[in-house]
């Protein structure tokens, strides 16, 4: 049987108390308590601040994960059409959408998305754009143009939610199949 001191090269050491400052993987035994106790770490808790986006802007949207998301639309003195890449570490600029919004709902991946409603001079619009990792292409509208809504699923299947439609109903829901069409309107109360 293999023990610690064959994995580690040292014995697991004897404490009348725990350190004040273990180390992450630290294994000890306090004596007074008669306990075998070790330290997993902390895990992180918090924001940090990494690199910036390239536009500066409010109420964009965006879809994807930590290591690989995109970041479309929003509002810096006027509508913008504007699309950006996160790798992990930078944002890279990329095509842009067809039709500048802000407030826009977002879902899917940062090489197949799905945007959508938004807000822009008149007001609401409609329009839903396909990103397929490199480009947007103008796809099946929503059947209510709104803004400030938000989106879960994927590119080829998910649902529109909320938002600020022209008329006061806040809890509409539409589902995408991905086939280019609106399918049904789940909740219009």
């Amino acid at each position: 049987m293999t023990t610690y001191k064959e994995i580690k090269g040292t014995n697991i050491e004897v404490l009348e108390s725990d350190p004040s400052n273990p180390l992450d993987g630290q294994v000890w035994y306090n004596s007074t308590d008669n306990v075998l106790r070790g330290n997993v770490g902390t895990p992180v808790v918090a924001w940090s601040t990494v690199n910036s986006l390239n536009q500066a802007r409010t109420s964009t949207s965006g879809a994807g994960i930590a290591t690989a998301a995109i970041v479309v639309g929003g509002y810096s003195s006027t509508y913008l059409a504007d699309t950006e890449v996160w790798n992990g570490s930078n944002w890279t600029e990329v095509n842009n959408l067809n039709t500048g919004r802000s407030s826009n709902g977002s879902m899917g991946t940062y090489t197949a998305a799905l945007t959508f409603g938004g807000s822009q001079i008149p007001g609401n619009v409609a329009n839903t754009e396909s990103w397929n990792g490199s480009g947007w292409t103008e796809v099946a509208d929503l059947n209510t143009a709104r803004d400030s809504l938000a989106g879960g699923g994927t590119a080829t299947a998910g649902l529109a939610f909320a938002g600020v439609p022209p008329s006061p109903a806040g809890n509409l829901t539409e589902e995408w199949s991905g086939s280019s069409t609106v399918t049904k309107t789940v909740s219009t109360d």
